[in-house]
């Protein structure tokens, strides 16, 4: 009983183990996916038969219990010895009755394959689940430092591939071979340009990136999130008029117009000064070889300051004015002018990125740490422009050469945004109309306006910021710009994949059942082993020898085939199983009587012939055997 006990849990273990094994794995063979699935059910079904056979030997000790405490009649001690293949059991009152413990022992091997054959391999399913996982991987990122030391004279060639630049310079010495001399930047670089009109011009709301940016970045077929972290160029934007009471405002922080120049009460939906204090380009003129002049100026090539973006546009809030309202004579519905200033910024960005199968998202950060030129632009009030001050701020191409080239390199980043910005967009009103609008800007190319109206979007003063920001991501696209870089982050992995699927609290949730219950069967059968002193069995030996009764001989006779129908009348008669109170045959064999030498002879009888077996008395058996009772009366 304890071994099959043992064994039957070390196959449940066996089966938990090979499920265990083939969990999230893949296995494209179909043969072999049904030969690892069978080998489980063979697992449980020699767990089922390991398990059953524990009880089925409770359920024998128990049997012969309950045939020495009650008398049955022969249809129930057939049905008691076939309590695992006759359910009928279950359904007469005087085995239900009589002998509780030994129906429910059946019940227990009846139940046993449901848990362990038919539900348990459910365990083990085949089809998607979630794959999760992480890494440190590298990703792309940007460097926008590179830029500071790149030459124009060397080229940089890194995996096979020439980085280009940002930027184009021109030079006082292509050679470099002139003392004092230096490069001064000159405009955007193609590459540069071509980037970011393939961002501005791009139906997506988003960074370009590269086709199979995903399996780069997620290291293969997986979804992934991580975050980079770089410092690059941002503006920085802040609104200082909403509605016409905020013109006082805009003097005093020294705007190009006021809200005057916006609908309602100008014929504006929107107008952009974004060249103020614009870098020249000729420097000088007559420029040479290399863009080399004939006078080198003292300020050649200088940074003096970085154009403000001074931004207005007037909102359709579509609320209709009333009769009598103001501007209710030109204007159906009340427009809202709003004005608000960008200052160029080195930043901190902090990018989230998100892909999932073909698409990703950014989410974006911006730490301002100071402005790329540090100096402002004063109006006098006849609105003419005073020098930049102050001077010390500066950036020249002589001294700090790596701070100039970087500061090049933004301000080619912003020149790029601007040229999409400036201009305006004019409204001609509805009355007496027609009403329609009339750009001069190539926003209107960009998604910063409307697809019905072609007016600005009503929270342009983040979209600004965040269309810059794709500009500067966009350079993922194009992995041959000397500022796309790579950082190793830990990178969040996930995907679906096609794999056995096991769920150990369901294998468990089948076995725990069973293990319970077969050990408390195994415990009462234990006990009962206990109790009588000596085990039992239902084998044909142990049933001729508790059979030999001369009652039994009488009430049988015309029956010894075995045969089915039996005859009803036996069927009915109720026999108990106890000591033979009569002389045995043993005994009369040596011709001693049973009682001197306290062997009896346990058989199946009447109930009137019979007395109760007793723990500890001698009895006609394996340990007292005829020859043993011959030799102690030889003796005697």
């Amino acid at each position: 009983m304890i071994a099959t006990f043992i064994i039957a849990i070390l196959l449940a273990f066996g089966q938990h183990r090979l499920y265990k094994s083939l969990h999230h794995t893949s296995e494209p063979d179909e043969g072999k996916r049904i030969r690892v699935v069978l080998y489980g059910r063979a697992l449980a079904y020699f767990s089922k038969v390991a398990f059953g056979t524990g009880v089925i030997l409770s359920i024998r000790q128990r049997t012969w219990r309950a045939l020495r405490d009650h008398a049955f009649s022969v249809w129930s001690i057939d049905q008691l010895f076939l309590a695992t293949e006759d359910p009928s059991l279950f359904v007469n009152w005087e085995t239900l009755g009589k002998a509780p413990i030994v129906v429910a022992l059946a019940l227990i091997v009846w139940l046993i394959p449901l848990a362990t054959i038919i539900f348990s391999p459910g365990a083990l399913t085949f089809g998607d689940f979630l794959e999760v996982s992480s890494d440190h991987l590298n990703v792309p990122t940007l460097n926008f430092t590179a830029e500071s030391y790149k030459d124009f004279r060397k080229p940089v060639v890194i995996d096979g591939i020439k980085k280009r630049s940002l930027l184009s310079v021109n030079t006082t010495d292509v050679t470099a071979d002139t003392e004092g001399w230096f490069d001064y930047y000159d405009k955007p670089s193609v590459d540069l340009q071509r980037v970011s009109l393939m961002t501005a011009y791009s139906l997506r709301d988003q960074s370009l990136n590269v086709e199979d940016a995903r399996q780069r970045s997620c290291g293969g077929d997986f979804n992934c999130t991580f975050t980079i972290s770089f410092v690059g160029p941002s503006y920085k934007c802040e609104e200082l008029a909403r509605g016409e009471q905020d013109d006082q405002k805009l003097a005093d922080a020294g705007a190009p117009w006021t809200t005057a120049v916006l609908a309602p009460v100008g014929r504006l939906a929107y107008i952009a000064d974004v060249y103020t204090g614009e870098y020249a380009r000729p420097q000088l003129e007559n420029l040479g070889e290399g863009g080399k002049p004939e006078n080198i100026t003292d300020d050649l090539g200088f940074f003096k300051a970085e154009p403000v973006l001074w931004i207005g546009f007037s909102i359709d809030s579509k609320e209709n004015l009333t009769k009598g309202a103001p501007h209710s004579d030109t204007w159906i519905t009340r427009y809202d002018p709003h004005v608000f200033r960008c200052v160029h910024y080195e930043t901190n960005y902090t990018v989230g990125f998100n892909y999932s199968g073909p698409y990703f998202e950014t989410d974006i950060k911006y730490d301002y740490l100071s402005p790329v030129i540090n100096t402002t632009i004063s109006r006098n009030p006849d609105t003419t422009l005073n020098n930049p001050e102050p001077a010390t701020s500066y950036i020249s191409p002589r001294t700090d050469v790596p701070l100039y080239k970087k500061t090049a390199a933004y301000h080619a980043l912003g020149q790029q945004l601007r040229q999409f910005l400036s201009g305006r967009i004019e409204l001609q009103p509805p009355i007496p109309g027609p009403f329609f609008a009339r750009a001069y800007s190539d926003i209107t190319m960009t998604r910063l306006v409307t697809n019905t109206s072609s007016t600005p979007k009503k929270d342009l003063i983040k979209l600004v910021p965040d269309f810059y920001a794709d500009i500067i991501l966009s350079f993922f696209s194009a992995p041959q710009m000397l500022v796309v870089s790579s950082e190793r982050v830990f990178v969040n992995q996930t995907r679906y994949r096609s794999a056995f699927k096991y769920d150990a609290l369901k294998l468990w949730a089948c076995y725990t059942p069973v293990i319970v219950c077969v050990f408390v069967a195994l415990v009462i059968g234990a006990w009962t082993i206990w109790e009588d002193g000596t085990t039992f069995s239902v084998g044909f030996s142990r049933i001729m020898v508790t059979t030999r009764n001369s009652t039994l001989d009488h009430i049988s006779r015309g029956a010894c085939l075995g045969n089915d129908p039996f005859p009803m009348e036996l069927m009915q008669t109720r026999l108990k199983f106890g000591v033979l109170a009569e002389h045995t045959e043993e005994l009369e064999y040596v011709g001693m009587d049973p009682g001197s030498m306290g062997l009896g002879h346990c058989t199946f009888g009447v109930e009137s012939e019979l007395d109760p077996i007793v723990k500890g008395r001698r009895y006609a058996g394996l340990r007292y055997p005829r020859i043993e009772a011959a030799a102690k009366l030889k003796t005697d």
